[in-house]
């Protein structure tokens, strides 16, 4: 948990200094939340920033610090303790975007990059995190399509989806509190990467 909290910190920074080197008042630039990722837990917040009449970037970071309540899993000793239900993680997505009609109006289509530091257990699904706690790194590439709705001049609506390529590294413990290891893996795979209905609020 300390590794994540320091992870999350260097993460913000690296952040806070990106958003501070865009010139915010020269370009359109606008704030948003997906919030379909809020109603998994995660904390998240996003800058969309415009390069041109038909190019744009953004940054998407969402955060999940929450334990949850509930179940029990047996370990290997015999002994039943509760299932450390969690879905802790940090994850930042980049991306560039070209729009074919007008910055933020109507279809775009992005490629973004993904990095996600994780410690997750004691899931009901997928079957893998029921009894079992994966601790390690994600990265991954995709592309994307999105359709953008304004909303008088300053909010607009989003939805997006996308896949690519994942790519991540793990240890691997039981899926109670101070569970044993159980080994090490990695494993690559094609998977959606973006599912967004994003609320966007412009400050310029």
């Amino acid at each position: 948990m300390d590794k994540l909290k320091l992870k999350g910190k260097i993460i913000i920074c690296t952040i806070l200094l990106i958003i501070n080197m865009i010139p915010l008042s020269a370009q359109k630039t606008g704030i948003k939340t997906n919030v379909l990722y809020l109603a998994t837990t995660t904390l998240n917040t996003g800058l969309d920033f415009k390069f041109s009449e038909h190019w744009s970037g953004s940054i998407m970071a969402g955060y999940n610090p929450w334990l949850f309540s509930g179940g029990n899993t047996k370990l290997s000793t015999g002994e039943v303790t509760s299932a450390n239900r969690k879905a802790l993680h940090i994850l930042v997505m980049p991306e560039v975007r070209w729009w074919p009609h007008k910055t933020f109006k109507r279809h775009s289509f992005g490629l973004h990059t993904i990095y996600s530091t994780y410690n997750i257990s004691g899931l009901p699904y997928p079957k893998a995190l029921q009894n079992s706690r994966y601790r390690g790194n994600l990265y991954g590439l995709g592309i994307s399509w999105g359709y953008q709705w304004s909303i008088g001049k300053r909010w607009g609506i989003e939805c997006a989806i996308g896949a690519g390529y994942l790519w991540t590294c793990y240890n691997k413990y039981e899926a109670g509190a101070c569970g044993e290891p159980q080994g090490k893996g990695h494993h690559g795979f094609i998977a959606p990467t973006k599912l967004a209905l994003n609320i966007v609020y412009y400050l310029n």
